[in-house]
């Protein structure tokens, strides 16, 4: 299989990235309904996903939006992936090399609770994925920078969306 044709991709999505799709693309407006549509049909053929990290992030929000809860939980056999044993080998350099650059977050930390970022890019590297994330492209200490210095493809949501070829267009007059 050839990763490298746009058909043949298999994106995994970051918490951030999902949280800003929901935020900006709202499922239940129609004008985006062709994103969701899209991103849905990926999820299908397995060319669309995430790991389980990123599912409990997801679970553990307590704000009041509980779409991407219910979302997740309607795709979970196609879009969430468990983390294996590869993914976590991989892992594991990642996190003792990032470990106080504040790539990881001290609260979490504190609680004793694991992050979905390394295990992101470990799972991306070993399976050899695109990492769809929002977070900072400049900033040495955020998804995009640590990911590359790992060898894996890091894109945002603009970028999926054009890779993809959706687009808003006007009417015709």
């Amino acid at each position: 299989m050839d990763l490298f044709n746009s058909d043949k991709r298999v994106y995994v999505i970051d918490t951030n990235a999902l949280i800003h799709l929901d935020f900006t693309f709202k499922r239940e407006i129609p004008v985006f309904t062709a994103i969701w549509e899209e991103i849905e049909d990926l999820i299908v053929i397995g060319a669309f996903k995430t790991i389980d990290f990123v599912e409990q992030e997801i679970n553990d929000y307590e704000g009041k939006e509980e779409f991407l809860k219910k979302w997740i939980k309607t795709w979970k056999k196609h879009l969430v992936t468990l983390t294996d044993a590869a993914s976590i080998n991989a892992t594991i350099p990642i996190i003792n090399q990032e470990y106080n650059t504040g790539f990881l977050k001290a609260s979490k930390q504190a609680e004793g609770k694991e992050e979905a970022d390394p295990y992101l890019i470990g799972y991306c590297k070993t399976h050899h994925c695109v990492l769809i994330s929002n977070e900072n492209k400049i900033k040495p200490n955020r998804i995009p920078a640590i990911a590359r210095k790992n060898g894996v493809e890091c894109i945002d949501l603009n970028d999926f969306l054009v890779e993809r070829g959706l687009r808003v267009e006007r009417k015709n007059k």
